[in-house]
């Protein structure tokens, strides 16, 4: 059976002498990994359609328990901007990263392949790369289920008022915090800012447009990534 797809690529890997496995996030499928037989030749029908990056129609064939193998790839946008730039495509790979590591294979998320494709489509034409980079990682683990809710305690639902405090991958409200919370050595559960939790919550929320016309405050950008490493740190250990 030939299946296609509308597909961005999210990495590539060599496998053998001239062949690739290539990791998709694709609007029909969600995520997939495919064989690709000989792009690395010269001549290869693929041309740079496997890049990372690529925005591309692709078919592909195999049983679904199998390692399936494209058969077709044509591009439709290569996002080679964000490519020829190599910081912003470390960024953004790395975010993508997220991506491959909990989006379970083959679960259809449409949401999450439009919010990709938009953000590529914004970040390719814009200097605020970080505004951009850090929206589309708070958006991935909140459509993922792996971001916390950042206006109510994880534990009695209540909403947060300005005590709030994070505590093993939830905001809770002080009383919470207080008769669960672990107060260990290692610093995982502490207060945290009003401020800070409702700048998550509306900055998640902008229009994508508008990100490129904001100048948020470098520090605010770090202590937001920072959080978020953290926070997945923790996620993952529990």
């Amino acid at each position: 059976m030939i299946y296609s797809a509308e597909a961005i690529v999210l990495e590539n890997r060599d496998y053998g002498e001239a062949d690739l496995i290539v990791t998709y996030l694709t609007k029909e499928f969600g995520l997939l990994t495919l064989f690709a037989k000989s792009p690395r030749k010269i001549k290869s029908k693929f041309g740079s359609s496997l890049e990372p990056l690529t925005y591309s129609k692709i078919a592909f064939i195999g049983r679904e328990e199998r390692l399936q193998k494209i058969i077709q790839s044509d591009i439709l946008y290569p996002f080679q901007k964000i490519r020829d730039n190599f910081k912003l495509y470390l960024m953004v790979s790395d975010t993508l990263n997220l991506i491959i590591k909990f989006l379970p294979k083959k679960e259809k998320n449409s949401e999450l392949f439009h919010l990709l494709l938009h953000v590529l489509r914004e970040v390719e034409n814009s200097d605020k790369w970080e505004n951009y980079n850090l929206f589309l990682k708070i958006n991935i683990l909140k459509i993922l289920g792996y971001f916390p809710d950042m206006m109510h305690c994880g534990i009695c639902r209540k909403s947060l008022q300005k005590e709030s405090f994070y505590s093993k991958g939830f905001f809770l409200c002080k009383s919470c915090f207080l008769k669960n919370a672990n107060h260990s050595k290692d610093k995982v559960d502490y207060k945290i800012s009003f401020h800070f939790l409702k700048f998550l919550n509306s900055f998640s929320k902008w229009p994508i447009s508008h990100l490129g016309r904001v100048k948020i405050n470098e520090k605010l950008i770090k202590k937001v990534d920072s959080f978020i490493k953290e926070h997945m740190a923790m996620t993952i250990k529990l």
